[in-house]
């Protein structure tokens, strides 16, 4: 029988208040378009001397592994895997300025070291002393749905028991302005860090199964509505954000359809960066496992009463799209 797998704790750097979920009763608003994330404080997670040393992304993805790496009651993964966009941009940008400066006579070995995308994984892995499977997967949107799926087919497989699955994404000034030209789509931007403890086994009652992970390349709106059910998808977190040029590929799907089900959204909250579609996997757990669904992320329909699924789906760039099926057990066993 094959193994199930389950989310055993969960943390966030975001615009909303950090490492925590007071976003559900509390959420920060946003006038502008672009907001970079709270800062969260790491006292305790890292050694002075070693913040000082470390990027903002790093900091936050230190901080969120900690953090999750310690609710989970894990004491060490059995491997680490993480989706990033574009990795840690702001050691890029300086290390690019530099050798614009000064030519390859005088630059910062420490800048080039941690710019690279698999930066991130590798640093958790020192700082926590963890030498098994490593990976990084860079696929622009669904870095994180990759970086998930290799998670969950090696645990279901039972070739590891837990991992340590994160996404994470700095947008600097000018990667904003940079945003502005490449993707229109695009309404509020922020930044991301989400790091999720999963496991074959459960840690509590209350953690949340992830039953399916797909991703659908070169498929239509239509055929992936075809994968939708009344019965096992009653409510769909989507990756709207009140743009027309985004959200038009979304009601296509649910035009689809031949019901209607509950939709959620999360961009307005979180706002848009390569890493979105982790936030919209953490708030879904979240209200999931909480039992609370705020009015501000409903999109469209009446959200069934103590719902125990719900459906995150993303439409990362073209044809492209990704699913992600969580469950919750119920006390008759569903």
């Amino acid at each position: 029988m094959e193994n199930r797998c389950y989310i055993r704790s969960m943390a966030q750097v975001s615009c909303q208040t950090p490492l925590c979920d007071e976003w559900l009763a509390t959420p920060r608003r946003y006038e502008s378009g672009y907001a970079r994330a709270v800062e969260p404080n790491s006292k305790g997670l890292i050694m002075p001397a070693e913040a000082r040393r470390m990027s903002k992304i790093l900091k936050r993805t230190v901080c969120t592994s900690i953090t999750a790496l310690n609710a989970s009651g894990i004491e060490h993964p059995d491997a680490i895997i993480t989706g990033t966009g574009m990795g840690c941009m702001e050691n890029t940008e300086k290390f690019a300025i530099d050798l614009c400066k000064y030519g390859e006579s005088c630059l910062k070995p420490t800048l080039f070291m941690q710019s690279t995308h698999n930066t991130i994984s590798s640093l958790i892995a020192i700082i926590l002393k963890c030498h098994g499977y490593n990976n990084t997967y860079t696929h622009g949107g669904g870095s994180f749905e990759n970086a998930l799926f290799d998670a969950w087919l090696q645990i279901k497989g039972d070739m590891i028991r837990n991992a340590l699955v994160g996404a994470h994404d700095e947008v600097t000034p000018f990667m904003y302005l940079v945003m502005g030209n490449t993707h229109p789509e695009y309404r509020f931007v922020s930044e991301t860090s989400v790091s999720a403890m999963v496991s074959s086994s459960k840690g509590s009652e209350q953690d949340i199964e992830i039953a399916d992970v797909r991703i659908l390349s070169r498929s239509s709106a239509e055929e992936v509505a075809e994968l939708l059910s009344a019965e096992t998808d009653p409510v769909i977190m989507l990756g709207v954000n009140g743009n027309d040029a985004n959200d038009a590929r979304y009601r296509k799907l649910l035009g689809s359809l031949g019901w209607q089900p509950a939709t959620l959204q999360y961009k307005e909250t979180f706002g848009e960066n390569y890493s979105a579609s982790a936030i919209g996997f953490y708030a879904s757990a979240t209200m999931l496992r909480e039992g609370k669904f705020p009015d501000f992320m409903r999109y469209a329909g009446v959200l069934p009463e103590n719902p125990d699924r719900i459906t995150i789906i993303n439409n990362p760039e073209g044809d492209t799209w990704t699913l992600i099926r969580l469950k919750k057990e119920t006390s008759c066993g569903n």
